[in-house]
């Protein structure tokens, strides 16, 4: 992470992240990627930003029906575009 010059998940002054991740930016990384499956972990390494960061859109987008996801462990999930959308 860092001051990537396409980064989407800036902080602001405080540490806090600023909200201005886009969901097609999501959609797009799932969509674009060479496995039929990522993490959070994977997505946010995409986007420069947080594995969080990018879990909390992954949860939205799965909310609003374009995006879908499976639990394959304890405590890891996959996600992928809903080619549907």
């Amino acid at each position: 992470m860092g001051d990537h010059p396409s980064s989407i998940c800036n902080r602001s002054d405080t540490g806090r992240y600023i909200r201005d991740l886009h969901s097609k930016r999501v959609l797009t990384v799932l969509q674009d990627a060479e496995d039929p499956v990522l993490t959070a972990g994977e997505v946010g390494d995409q986007l420069d930003c947080s594995s969080e960061a990018a879990r909390q859109y992954l949860h939205e987008l799965r909310e609003r029906g374009d995006v879908k996801s499976k639990n394959v462990g304890a405590r890891a999930v996959v996600w992928w575009a809903d080619g549907n959308s």
